[in-house]
């Protein structure tokens, strides 16, 4: 940690994002994320984190971005997509951490899951979304197969192997080429839902498996 410059750092470069907290700014590395897990759930820490970078480049805009005051809603709700905005924004203890899901799905990766992620600083919020087709469909229907009934050792190889080679995919590609970012002028309260969240909003999602 170091104290706030006179000239704002960058806010993601490399692993790094770079927040500030109070009046510190805080460097925040992508191998403090993956420590959190003992599991394997790299995937979604990858593209939340690389999420959160591309968030903190749009609200960085004159000065660098804050956590204070921030709040995140999001259509994923991934264990690792979870921990990885809290490790940058400190969002889930303080009530300011919100997954919409579509009905019937439980808290793990499911076909109707979104990769979306509104994030607000108390001033705007920057909505960041995974560019389309950059999770191949087979990977949704695996997800969807993964239930105590249903998955064999080979689904969990798979998804596995998934896992592993998206994860490389989003550190390999520039951020602009992964996520669409549309920085919108309304902040957001705790708990409040954005305007993009309605009764339509799964419409396009992939239908679950049967």
């Amino acid at each position: 940690m170091k104290d706030v410059a006179t000239k704002s750092p960058l806010a993601a470069e490399a692993t790094l994002v770079r927040i500030r907290s109070g009046n510190e700014v805080l460097e925040l590395n992508y191998d403090g994320a993956i420590c959190q897990h003992p599991g394997s759930l790299w995937w979604g820490t990858a593209v939340a984190f690389r999420a959160m970078q591309a968030a903190g480049l749009a609200l960085s805009q004159g000065e660098l971005w804050s956590r204070d005051s921030m709040c995140v809603v999001t259509g994923h709700p991934g264990p690792g997509v979870r921990d990885a905005v809290d490790y940058v924004a400190n969002v889930v203890a303080r009530g300011r951490y919100k997954v919409v899901l579509a009905e019937g799905c439980g808290m793990q990766c499911n076909s109707q899951m979104k990769y979306d992620w509104w994030v607000s600083d108390g001033r705007r919020t920057a909505l960041v979304q995974l560019v389309k087709g950059f999770v191949p469909l087979s990977f949704y229907t695996l997800s969807d197969r993964l239930t105590p009934e249903q998955t064999t050792k080979e689904d969990l190889r798979l998804f596995r192997n998934f896992k592993v080679n998206l994860s490389a995919r989003i550190w390999n590609a520039r951020l602009e080429d992964s996520f669409k970012v549309t920085l919108l002028d309304k902040p957001l309260q705790p708990g409040e839902l954005p305007a993009e969240i309605d009764e339509h909003y799964f419409d396009d999602a992939l239908p679950a498996a049967e």
